[in-house]
């Protein structure tokens, strides 16, 4: 289902596309994808660098994601504007203001619900059931990503400076890897929930001859 979301969430940025241009829309689409490109390589070290204490972890691997997609965007998009956008205007005829722009409007609005669905996948609420319905499970949601990794595979082709072949779909993979949720080991101490539990007796010395039976209940 969430695959038919990000559908129409690029149909509602084609319309926004047309309206701005192709001049402004291909600035638009060049941040976002280096804005995911950011977050994506660089949330696990950021994570690993400033962790979260006590019930926040599990939210830690999200709040950086968005945190680094957020400000990377609003200062490419500010620098834009000054420099930019907001000093020249390039006219550009019909077919691109209209055709070219709502491709990569729709391309930006399918990117941008990718990656905010990425963002749920990695937090607790991925093991929700309802979570399921909409195709935010670990499982399916790597089938949905395929359309933000290669857009930055193409950006990590120009920017990377080894050749060891470290790919998004790798790095996604890392994320997911770091955040999923594993079956519930063995208890090693008792829960303060689970009901007592009788042990099993163990033998006391003996009074008068008879052998006296005692029973721990904790």
């Amino acid at each position: 289902m969430m695959f038919w979301i990000a559908i129409l969430v690029g149909a509602l940025f084609v319309w926004l596309a047309v309206r701005v241009g192709f001049y402004e829309t291909w600035v638009l689409f060049f941040n976002i994808v280096v804005s995911i490109y950011v977050s994506v390589f660089l949330s696990p070290i950021l994570a690993e660098l400033a962790r979260a204490p006590g019930g926040a972890a599990s939210y830690h691997v999200a709040l950086c994601l968005t945190v680094l997609a957020g400000g990377c965007f609003a200062l490419l998009q500010g620098l834009s504007f000054v420099f930019l956008t907001g000093q020249y205007h390039i006219p550009f005829p019909r077919v691109f203001d209209v055709l070219l722009s709502g491709v990569l409007g729709f391309a930006a609005g399918f990117l941008t619900l990718s990656f905010v669905a990425l963002v749920l996948t990695v937090t607790p609420l991925a093991e929700n059931r309802i979570a399921g319905v909409f195709g935010l499970a670990q499982q399916s949601e790597q089938a949905n990503l395929v359309c933000l990794t290669r857009c930055c595979d193409l950006i990590h082709s120009f920017a990377r400076f080894d050749h060891a072949g470290n790919t998004t779909q790798a790095a996604v993979q890392r994320l997911l890897e770091t955040t999923k949720v594993g079956p519930r080991p063995g208890k090693t101490q008792s829960d303060a929930n689970d009901p007592p539990q009788p042990q099993p007796p163990k033998e006391a010395a003996t009074h008068k001859g008879r052998r006296i039976i005692e029973y721990d209940i904790q």
